[in-house]
């Protein structure tokens, strides 16, 4: 019998759960086809022991009324499914010869910034009423239907000058507008790993956006650990007439005069060789996946002219490392007092020198610090403690390493950031009871992203937001919803794409 749909979507990160949630709220039956035993993408935690290992997520928004996800999360029941325990602070930085926190309280921020550097309060001043005036009218524009926000472009340059300015601008060049000192321009670039590795490549409008949420309303942690999200989409996909199937990993988009009809895809259990290829067709197809992939192997070649010469010359962005540290003792019993501790305390450097720290060695490499125990994760047992080390990581580094290899480089980049970590706080060692590193190359095989991006496409200016692909592609029935699209990463910026994606569904079925 043939398996028919209304919408298959390939993936099950937040984009496209959260498409084919609001379809099928609409009465679309969705299927969705995970390659990975879970779903989530790279929202996700897995279990070691009594541990709940959190893959990515230090914080992010928080989804009230003022949200744009809150409809969402109404309608779909995940109000009442996930609890949102808000961060002590936005974060803390440990510089070479200074430090600084940066709270919730924006105004109390802008104080202690300008007695901490009081020759650079009219920077100051200048730098925050920027990044809100950008993101202010930005999220105005977005409100417009389509022939309004043509309009509102075109005019764009007349009536937010500063918005096409971002547009077009760098975080890097900015900072070097507003200030002469260096160490406030790291103070505020302390979180850049959300977004980027180098503030010269990264677009400041895009910056502007999800760095305001913070701003207004510091950071958030899914209590229970992020695959919270994902899962209870994927419920309500499943109860809703739709399927989520796991380990299927689709080989191919099915395509007839030019239009997706359906995917070909076989089961990741037992042997492959063995594995039964199967197929499901539906009228639209939302690709979860990495859009180079979609072009290069997921489509024939006369298909996917098109996609590729959209995508030609456009640059990922990098890894992550990640370090997960157990322990029978939380790290606030061992002298630490912050959430989102962010280290560049190795040596002395100027902005310009960042990208380049952040590629340097590991005993050098800057990383950030998420000790969950200074909020109530439920990821660990009464009385012990998890904190993940996370800092950039470069596939480039890894690749064509013999398994002896990789194995001895890995384990000297493990053992080089935990004497680090141990060095600031005496004592740790003795209660550490498991580490484990995901490297470039781990995320490449989970993720399976050119690189090992959890990013997408990187966030320069020349890419990021209406220059990303949008959630159309060129081939007919074929669309896109995941950070690979506009407006880019994070867990904010995936979901809206499942929203953006959904819509353009809507209005081609024309449902309400």
């Amino acid at each position: 019998m043939q398996k028919t749909y209304d919408i298959i979507v390939i993936g099950s990160g937040l984009g496209g759960l959260t498409a084919g949630a609001e379809l099928a709220s609409k009465g679309q039956r969705v299927l969705v086809l995970e390659q990975h035993f879970q779903v989530g993408g790279s929202a996700t935690s897995f279990k070691r022991n009594a541990y709940t290992y959190e893959a990515g997520l230090h914080m992010t928004a928080m989804v009230d009324e003022d949200s744009d996800h809150y409809d969402f999360f109404k309608k779909c029941g995940l109000l009442e499914k996930l609890n949102f325990v808000p961060a002590p602070e936005f974060y803390f930085i440990k510089g070479y010869d200074y430090e600084f926190v940066f709270g919730n309280d924006i105004e109390d921020n802008i104080r202690r910034l300008k007695e901490m550097f009081p020759q650079e309060k009219r920077g100051i001043d200048n730098y925050f009423k920027t990044i809100f005036k950008v993101h202010d009218k930005i999220m105005q524009l977005g409100k417009y239907n389509d022939l309004g926000r043509l309009f509102a472009l075109l005019i764009s340059p007349f009536f937010y000058p500063k918005v096409l300015t971002s547009m077009l601008g760098n975080v890097g060049k900015f900072l070097d507008r507003c200030f002469n000192d260096e160490r406030l321009k790291s103070i505020l670039l302390a979180n850049i790993g959300y977004y980027d590795d180098d503030p010269y490549d990264l677009s400041l409008a895009f910056y502007a956006i999800a760095q305001t949420g913070y701003y207004r309303k510091g950071g958030y942690y899914i209590q229970g650990g992020s695959h919270q999200l994902p899962y209870a989409m994927a419920d309500y996909i499943s109860g809703h007439g739709g399927d989520v199937l796991t380990s299927k990993q689709v080989t191919r988009i099915l395509t007839e005069n030019g239009k997706a009809i359906g995917v070909e895809y076989h089961s990741k259990k037992g042997k492959i060789a063995e594995a039964t290829t199967e197929r499901a067709y539906a009228p639209i197809i939302i690709a979860n996946t990495a859009i180079p992939n979609v072009a290069n192997e997921l489509l024939d070649e006369k298909t996917a002219k098109p996609l590729k010469k959209k995508i030609a010359g456009m640059d990922v962005g990098p890894s992550i490392m990640t370090v997960y540290i157990a322990m029978d003792k939380p790290m606030k019993a061992l002298g630490n007092t912050y959430y989102s501790c962010n280290y560049y305390d190795s040596k002395k450097f100027t902005l310009k020198e960042m990208a380049a720290l952040h590629a340097s060695d590991f005993d050098t490499r800057p990383f950030i610090m998420c000790d969950y125990s200074q909020v109530d994760s439920k990821l660990f047992p009464e009385g012990a403690g998890y904190v993940v080390l996370s800092l950039f990581d470069y596939y480039k580094d890894w690749e064509g390493l013999s398994d002896e290899e990789y194995k001895k480089k890995k384990e000297r980049a493990t053992n080089l950031l935990v004497d680090r970590l141990c060095g600031k706080f005496p004592g740790l060692r003795e209660h550490i009871v498991r580490v484990e590193t995901a490297t470039a190359k781990t995320m490449k095989h989970y993720l399976q992203t050119p690189e090992g991006t959890a990013y997408g496409f990187a966030q320069y200016p020349k890419q990021a937001l209406i220059f990303r692909p949008g959630v159309r592609s060129p081939i007919k029935n074929l669309y896109f919803a995941s950070a690979w699209t506009m407006p880019g990463g994070g867990f904010g910026g995936a979901m809206a794409s499942g929203h953006f994606c959904a819509a353009e569904i809507n209005k081609k079925l024309r449902i309400d």
